[in-house]
């Protein structure tokens, strides 16, 4: 029995080899015989022909039944190859396509965005499941289909004719990134502004005490222990009725219209990773600090406990 396929891809593909013989192995334990020729066509491409050919004497398995796993095989090998050797290189000609206006430092974070949105949609079992099944599997079973109907498979023209979902995909990626880019470049410039409009106010009250719970529901005091946020709060009122703003936008805009020399943050504990906490850090900067646990945070907390017990 012999059998042989011939595969042109990229010539930097010795892990692919070395996948081929490992998953290949147990053919060879049952006497079969796989080699691999190497032929260079350019400095980039390279032509690898692959045979199997030995004598049947397996009672389980027909020389049909040895081929096809041996395909079988070839297929899921192929669709990691391309996953791991060429989503690289398409991820690029896409950006490069794409982001000619924009400079090599933006590509970079382009392509790392990109890149990590594909990882994490490939292996992400959820993610494969709304995605037909996973990117890979999808992938092998088109190679399946063209190594039963022929002899030879060239991966860049495969890619681009019979993988248009998948080159759909690597351009949304790269869309996806280049959005999320520029709206990180508008917050920060956003934040930018909000923090040059602050360090040129002069402060109404120079210290603001912050306590915030889980849902957002917030507290102000200043240094004398005097609340605060009722006085500001009223500014707001007809646009948080008619939901134009919410309890987030409302704090931000008083910390800001009050621009304090210091805010002290409590309950800390509580408040990780709160998004308008994260803004008030990056608008306010060095004159953030955060309380070790002072009567107040201490009854508050206790009074939050009592409530759920």
């Amino acid at each position: 029995m012999k059998y042989q396929f011939q595969i042109i891809t990229a010539n930097d593909s010795s892990h692919f080899i070395e996948e081929f013989e490992n998953r290949l192995r147990w053919l060879k334990q049952r006497g079969y015989s796989l080699y691999v020729e190497t032929e260079p066509i350019s400095e980039e491409i390279a032509n690898y022909i692959f045979r199997l050919q030995g004598t049947n004497h397996d009672k389980l398995f027909r020389n049909e039944d040895i081929i096809y796993i041996f395909k079988h095989q070839m297929s899921e090998i192929l669709a990691e190859h391309i996953i791991n050797g060429w989503e690289t290189k398409l991820l690029w000609k896409e950006i490069l396509k794409n982001c000619r206006r924009v400079n090599r430092e933006d590509r970079q974070i382009i392509y790392d965005k990109s890149s990590d949105f594909l990882k994490r949609c490939h292996n992400n079992e959820s993610l494969n499941l709304l995605m037909n099944f996973g990117r890979k599997n999808r992938i092998a079973h088109r190679l399946l289909e063209h190594i039963n109907s022929s002899p030879k498979l060239v991966v860049e023209g495969f890619i681009n004719f019979c993988l248009q979902d998948y080159l759909t995909e690597i351009k949304f990626a790269v869309e996806l990134a280049a959005e999320e880019l520029k709206n990180e470049k508008e917050y920060n410039e956003f934040v930018n502004l909000l923090r040059y409009f602050v360090d040129t106010q002069v402060p109404k009250i120079c210290v603001v005490n912050l306590l915030m719970d889980k849902s957002g529901v917030f507290f102000l005091w200043d240094e004398a222990g005097i609340k605060i946020e009722e006085t500001y709060m009223s500014y707001y009122l007809d646009d948080m009725l008619l939901e134009e703003i919410n309890l987030d936008d409302v704090l931000i805009s008083i910390l800001i219209t009050i621009a304090p020399r210091k805010i002290i943050l409590h309950n800390t504990d509580s408040i990780t990773h709160n998004e308008s906490v994260e803004m008030i850090k990056k608008v306010f900067k060095e004159k953030i600090t955060e309380c070790g646990g002072c009567e107040r945070c201490c009854s508050y907390q206790e009074g939050n406990e009592k409530r759920h017990h």
